[in-house]
């Protein structure tokens, strides 16, 4: 039996804010630029700067590195353009932290609030020298012929199919994929996932390993080994997370294998991965390698 999820609300324009990451390695912005792309289907979209004379409107810093604290200090942050520091903070910094290991929910509420307070500021800043400027819009006297944030259409629907006998983790699964707007499906066994695979294109596919009859590594099989669907990537899910068990999701094909119960975080990164425009950037990373 199938579980189709409600019909989802018309998804409306995003504002975004630009995002410069301080203090991180090449490959750390890698994976936290492959997860802030799940943003751009929330209210507030944050992605890196498009070049080098875009102004950022937020700063991420990681906190445990001094170099990322001296970026910062030269970037001087403020009301209207804030910071949110990445592990220990100094304890003189005005700036909010998240510990680590990042819990990216509450990393993305933690900007959110920023932002709101800084648009708040924004707003409220007279205009300089009684120029007619709308603060709402410009952070900064220098940025007044430049409007920012700009709103964003919504990304095109990417389609999530989750398979799992378990109406628990079917549940939680809609609860954690819903605010990013996608359009998810749900299967119940193994032949019904194939099915589905095979007449609708999906971007992921959340495969619990024991199932009754087909059981997940049987599914993952039959979906890598069929050219219309081995693009598709395949999440095995399992209690089961010894090297041997892992060892066959590899050998089955899967892209990726996570331990239940799946961590929320864990969840949001991997999707993260394999959305299509992640995939383009670490495409044309490994090309110039």
């Amino acid at each position: 039996m199938n579980q189709t999820p409600q019909q989802q609300e018309p998804q409306v324009a995003s504002r975004r804010f630009v995002l410069e990451m301080l203090g991180f390695s090449e490959t750390e912005k890698a994976l936290l630029a492959s997860t802030f792309r799940l943003t751009g289907r929330r209210a507030f979209c944050y992605a890196e700067p498009d070049g080098p004379a875009e102004r950022s409107d937020v700063y991420l810093v990681n906190a445990d590195n001094p170099s990322g604290l001296q970026q910062m200090e030269a970037r001087a942050p403020n009301a209207y353009a804030p910071a949110l520091l990445i592990g220990r903070a100094p304890e003189d910094s005005p700036w909010p932290a998240v510990e680590k290991p990042i819990r990216w929910m509450k990393l993305f509420e933690q900007l959110d609030q920023a932002m709101l307070a800084a648009l708040s500021m924004r707003a409220s800043r007279p205009a300089p020298n009684g120029g007619q400027w709308n603060g709402t819009d410009f952070r900064r006297a220098a940025d007044r012929h430049r409007p920012q944030p700009e709103l964003i259409a919504p990304p095109p629907a990417e389609s999530v199919l989750v398979v799992d006998d378990s109406a628990t983790v079917r549940a939680f699964m809609r609860t954690r994929l819903a605010p990013f707007r996608f359009d998810v499906d749900y299967a119940e066994n193994g032949e019904a996932a194939v099915a589905m695979a095979q007449a609708k294109r999906y971007t992921c596919i959340f495969l619990d390993v024991v199932m009754p009859g087909m059981d997940g590594y049987q599914v993952c099989k039959r979906i890598k080994s069929d050219p219309a669907t081995r693009g598709t990537a395949v999440v095995m899910l399992s209690s089961k997370s010894s090297p041997f068990d892992k060892f066959r999701g590899s050998w089955a094909g899967c892209d990726a294998y996570l331990g239940k119960p799946v961590g929320e975080d864990e969840l949001l990164a991997t999707i993260g991965r394999f959305q299509p425009s992640a995939r383009r950037v670490a495409l044309s990373i490994l090309s110039r390698g």
